[in-house]
């Protein structure tokens, strides 16, 4: 089944607003193991939107196209419709009962632009709008079956959710020649893209049932895995074989799949260990902190952080020696381990974790250049470990994998257990 999305709008292509609903009724169509072909943005013109509902007939089987319902003039999508099909808009006097008590349950007169909702291309079938007064409206044309919903993101997902998606369900399994989907995203830190690429490219021949692909989301790296086959059986089977020799290759560096976010897996992972944690920042400005605590139950393993900024801070809060400070100043290694120990010591957790450094786009010197930071981990009755890293990008790109580093500082080592120093 070839399924595509036309969304229609002004709005949509000049920037006012991002489409958020098709990369939500793709996930949902995944689910079904259908990938969208390919999804459309047509700016309020008439002839370049019948033209795009003609075009797209001729190649899917099903198209959801959203937006242009509602009652005002730059709402013509069904117009547009109507054209494309070669028949007239006919007032349908069922959508304008549901018109009528939904006006009247709201208080509002009916108006003229109220009507225009009630006008559908002949022949259509129309269904009730459970959140708001534009319908639903199905038409075929050509080969495919157009299913028109409104725009507004509510009522968008209550009719895929209650209507389209059930026809479509409903599609699938008379098709004779559907195919069956399984996918697995593995989320990775730590290795580049091409790096990632090389690695898990000796698997591809092994598996050829097994779509690889790649995807950057920094300052993570993912790893796709689409398996396609006759049945859901021997497509869950091929992932399943796909997924575990790419972990076996790329180890640690995978720290997730799917939608867990990189914070939760660290928040287990502190939980398991019944670990804690103190946090001490400076180019990063608290970034790590925030990361940690957007995760629900956070005050479970974080006990506090301290954005100590200007020196004096670094000495009052993080309790740097300041003669550490005079002899190897504020971006230094010794000042990461000092900053990371006394975090530590004042919050009396199981772990510091600090970072400083120059994120830019001034500061650096020629030893220690922009997107210089160091990193360090001090852990209870262990050595501090310290870390440079030379990161590359604007200031906010230098923050971002600073806070990361730090982080996966912390990760690898609750993975090697307590025994590690």
């Amino acid at each position: 089944m070839r399924v595509e999305l036309l969304c229609t709008g002004d709005e949509l292509v000049t920037g006012l607003i991002t489409d958020t609903n098709s990369p939500w009724f793709e996930a949902q169509l995944f689910q079904l193991g259908v990938k969208v072909d390919r999804t459309l943005l047509v700016g309020d013109v008439r002839p370049d939107i019948t033209q795009a509902l003609l075009e797209v007939a001729s190649r899917a089987d099903v198209v959801l196209v959203s937006g242009g319902l509602g009652p005002t003039l730059d709402d013509f999508t069904l117009e547009c419709a109507a054209a494309a099909a070669g028949v007239p808009l006919v007032e349908d006097p069922q959508v304008l009962q549901w018109l009528k008590e939904r006006y009247a349950q709201r208080n509002v007169p009916l108006n003229p632009g109220a009507f225009r909702m009630a006008r559908v291309p002949q022949g259509a079938e129309v269904v009730r709008n459970p959140l708001g007064s534009a319908p639903m409206v199905i038409l075929r044309l050509g080969r495919a079956r157009l299913f028109f919903v409104p725009g507004v993101p509510r009522e968008y997902r209550a009719l895929a959710e209650g209507e389209v998606l059930p026809r479509i369900r409903a599609l699938l399994g008379s098709d004779p020649e559907r195919v069956y989907r399984a996918f697995r995203l593995l989320r990775t830190v730590g290795i580049p893209e091409s790096q990632l690429d090389a690695t898990v490219a000796p698997l591809v021949p092994q598996h050829p049932r097994v779509v690889f692909g790649f995807r950057t989301h920094a300052p993570e790296n993912h790893l796709k895995l689409m398996a396609t086959a006759p049945t859901q059986a021997e497509a869950d089977a091929a992932l399943a074989a796909a997924e575990a020799a790419s972990r076996q290759l790329l180890g640690t560096a995978v720290f997730s799949a799917d939608d867990e976010e990189y914070a939760s897996v660290l928040a287990k992972l502190l939980t398991r260990a019944g670990a804690t944690l103190a946090t001490a920042e400076s180019c990063t400005g608290g970034l790590i902190a925030q990361q940690l605590t957007a995760v629900s139950g956070a005050s479970t393993f974080f006990i506090g952080g301290a954005v100590s900024y200007a020196e004096k801070m670094k000495v009052a809060w993080a309790g740097v020696p300041s003669e550490v400070l005079a002899r190897h100043t504020a971006v230094s290694r010794e000042t990461a381990s000092a900053m990371a120990e006394g975090v530590r010591a004042v919050c009396g957790t199981t772990y510091g974790l600090s970072v400083t450094g120059y994120a830019g786009p001034t500061g650096g010197t020629s030893e220690d250049p922009v997107g210089t930071v160091y990193c360090a981990l001090a852990a209870e009755g262990a050595p501090t470990r310290s870390e440079r890293f030379s990161l590359m990008g604007d200031r906010d790109r230098v923050r971002l994998f600073a806070a990361t580093s730090a982080l996966e500082m912390l990760r690898q080592r609750l993975l090697a257990g307590p025994s590690v120093p």
